[in-house]
């Protein structure tokens, strides 16, 4: 009995001397992509330019440059709003910042952000991107002979007011969102045709149009690479004689299509129409993610513009299938709506034969589909008997007849006007200021112009540059800049490994969900497959018991093993 209270009463001491003991809790840090990143920055050299032009103070707990820098991280793997960036930044193992510990930082809030935005405003961006590009030039080893550059629009939500120093405000004007309800910006890229690698951008106000843009930009370019002989490639708001003459007459070289409004576009349609020209094959190719081939062919002839540059007239198969399609989807567009007109003539304001012809014509008008039809209005007289004053007929009432036009709609297709459309089916011109390019390179040149477009899409999308989040435009314009070294960093990692993809002759890297091969992989779904790889701390009385780390999967090893990365690269300073 004595020794069953004894053995009771010790047990509920050793009971009470584990409660006083403090709890152990486990922590968890990500890495992610994160140390991926730093390693390009540290590469491209980005925090030495940035700290150029915007040195530290002395009261600063953390120097602008980091804190701009951790935003381009975050813009890099998705962006989070301002206000969300202290709490994305907690999760993160510090280490991996180059911080000692995994909680080194401290402070963040929405606060600093907006100052460190403030203060790269004000700084001498213009030569900061110009640094940055020579950086990324000297550090990629980029080719340089052949430049693409378009626009697109940011929008906004709201009324942001206001222009910045440098002239840049939201505007009402042509958006390429499809939003003309939203205020926005003009977003001006200009990428190389070696990986697409953005080494220029430029904001300007949301009603600026681009056929006013491309001489400032030509002349940037030239002085940021040295040389005035490299090729240009554009959309067609480069072809006025302005900017042309320009180029040409300091040396440098355009490949872009020609719009239809030019009298050449006009004139060589026409012919065609008439009489369809020879052709002759100058590249096939395989569409991407099938295993059909789109064929290209060269109009046979020499055709010149008025300013002397030479046309290439290139008919597409795949492109003369999306216009026929095209051309059926308004056909039958245009039939539906003179069906609907039928059940309305002969009433309200559709009585008389010009009042219907008219309509007609501004139905066909609208959808370009007046001349393939034949149009006919017909007219039926209808007679009816009315009785001649008032009261109840009898034998002697009197009647009079009444003669009314009623009008008819019918239509045929005009066969010939289709036939000869037809002929101009999947043709389009490609203009070139290098009278020694052949159709087939201007071509080549050109078919590259989309790989600027998945930029842009990888702005929009990806980084959510879109809407703006912002209230003051000087710090929309800064964001840019930010936006500008995160596509820096996503398509020099796209690069690198695409490029030792090719080297090692490996086909493909199974990166997307299933195991799935990726041919040609993007650095978003590359940044996928290192998102949760953290590290683990049991923590007692604030001091760490046990450490453990993630095990990296062999598609991440091989991933590192593509960017001239080891494991100890991803974990230096962790581990």
């Amino acid at each position: 009995m004595i020794a069953s209270l004894f053995s009771e009463t010790q047990c509920t001491d050793i009971a009470t001397d584990q409660c006083k003991q403090p709890m152990e809790h486990l922590t968890r840090r990500r890495l992610g992509e994160i140390p991926l990143l730093q390693m390009f920055i540290k590469r491209l050299k980005f925090r030495e330019v940035l700290s150029h032009y915007l040195p530290s103070h002395g009261n600063e707990s953390i120097p602008a440059v980091e804190t701009l820098l951790l935003a381009v991280c975050n813009i890099a793997c998705g962006r989070q709003p301002l206000y969300e960036l202290p709490g994305w930044i907690d999760q993160l193992d510090h280490r991996a910042l180059g911080k000692p510990n995994p909680n080194g930082y401290c402070g963040f809030n929405d606060d600093r952000f907006g100052r460190a935005l403030d203060k790269l405003f004000k700084s001498d961006r213009a030569s900061l991107i110009t640094d940055i590009a020579l950086q990324v030039i000297k550090a990629t080893g980029v080719e340089l002979n052949q430049l693409h550059n378009d626009s697109t629009t940011i929008k906004t939500t709201g009324d942001m007011p206001g222009t910045s120093a440098t002239g840049l405000k939201f505007k009402h004007g042509a958006s390429k969102d499809h939003r003309p309800d939203l205020k926005q910006i003009v977003y001006n890229l200009t990428v190389s045709a070696d990986g697409a690698i953005p080494l220029h951008y430029k904001t300007y106000p949301g009603n600026r149009t681009d056929d006013t843009l491309h001489i400032e930009i030509w002349n940037t370019l030239r002085e940021l690479i040295g040389q005035n002989n490299f090729l240009y490639v554009a959309d067609c708001k480069v072809c006025t004689q302005k900017q042309l003459t320009h180029i040409v007459k300091h040396g440098g070289r355009v490949v872009t299509i020609m719009p239809k409004t030019w009298k050449e576009a006009a004139q060589f349609y026409q012919s065609q129409k008439e009489k369809a020209k020879g052709k002759k094959r100058i590249l096939r190719r395989l569409i991407p993610n099938t295993e059909k081939y789109e064929t290209f062919y060269r109009i046979n002839g020499t055709y010149l513009t008025e300013g002397g540059y030479y046309l290439h007239w290139i008919y597409s198969s795949e492109k003369n299938k999306r216009d026929k399609e095209a051309r059926k989807k308004l056909l039958k567009k245009s039939e539906l709506a003179l069906t609907e007109l039928m059940g309305k003539i002969n009433t309200r304001n559709l009585k008389t034969r010009e009042q219907i012809q008219q309509c007609v014509k501004e139905t066909l008008d609208q959808l370009s589909t007046g001349p393939f039809y034949h149009i006919e209005i017909g007219e039926v007289i209808e007679q009816y008997q009315q009785q001649v004053g008032r009261g109840r007929p009898a034998e002697n009432t009197e009647y009079k007849t009444i003669k009314e036009t009623c009008y008819t709609l019918s239509w045929t297709r005009n066969r010939t006007m289709l036939e000869q459309e037809s002929r101009i089916d999947g043709i389009f011109p490609l203009l070139c200021t290098d009278e020694v390019m052949t159709a087939k390179e201007a071509l080549e040149a050109y078919k590259y112009q989309p790989r600027l477009e998945k930029r842009f899409y990888q702005l929009k999308s990806v980084l959510s540059a879109a809407p703006t989040l912002f209230k003051k435009v000087e710090r929309v314009e800064a964001m840019m800049l930010l936006f500008y070294l995160a596509l820096i960093l996503q398509a020099v990692i796209e690069r690198k490994t695409r490029q030792k993809m090719g080297e090692q002759e490996i086909p493909a890297l199974f990166i997307y969900p299933e195991e799935r091969p990726a041919s040609h992989p993007t650095t978003d779904k590359i940044f996928d497959r290192f998102r949760d790889v953290s590290s683990y701390q049991i923590i007692q009385d604030k001091k760490v018991l046990k450490e453990y780390f993630d095990d990296l999967t062999d598609i991440q090893k091989e991933v590192l093993n593509l960017l001239d990365m080891t494991e100890k690269d991803y974990w230096l300073g962790v581990v």
